[in-house]
């Protein structure tokens, strides 16, 4: 980040990613944006102290992690309150929708299990579109590393979710 760089300037050049990668583990318009607006105060919070040395990472990674943390505070909610499954039971729209939403909480489940630097360079990776060169640069590492990290992020993931949605999900 430049040093002149404002936590206002930040908001504009990474307020779209940072909802972007906050919409894709959570699915909901209002939930991302509760999950944006959080991200950018811990920002400004985090800038009194010292900027951290990559705006972007910095900002991906608390993103997940707090994404992570309301779906995980929304299921133990859901729990509390025997609503276990509320899953249509024919097979419609709705229950196809039913079916992302669960698809979208096992991806997230399969992040939270993910080291930092997993998580990470499979989210710059995949959801990002950034080469490996791209992604180790920004977490100045080298690009074996960035490989190696994000081939172990692929299969945890891989195998977590092939035991609930088989290959089909995994194509």
């Amino acid at each position: 980040m430049a040093v002149d760089e404002s936590p206002a300037d930040v908001f504009n050049r990474f307020s779209r990613e940072v909802y972007g990668w906050a919409y894709r583990l959570l699915g909901h318009h209002h939930d991302a944006l509760d999950v944006a607006q959080d991200v950018f105060v811990r920002w400004t919070r985090q800038c009194r102290d010292g900027e951290p040395d990559c705006a972007r990472a910095w900002l991906r990674r608390v993103t997940l992690n707090r994404s992570i943390d309301l779906r995980r505070a929304r299921r133990n909610a859901a729990e509390s309150s025997d609503d276990l499954d509320r899953r249509p039971a024919g097979g419609d729209g709705a229950a196809r929708g039913s079916d992302d939403e669960a698809l979208r909480g096992d991806v997230a489940a399969g992040l939270a299990k993910l080291s930092d630097i997993q998580r990470g360079v499979l989210v710059a990776k995949v959801y990002d579109e950034m080469t490996f060169s791209e992604i180790a640069a920004e977490l100045d590492v080298s690009v074996s590393t960035v490989k190696t990290h994000y081939l172990r992020a692929v299969r945890t993931l891989r195998d977590r979710l092939r035991s609930r949605w088989g290959d089909e999900v995994l194509r």
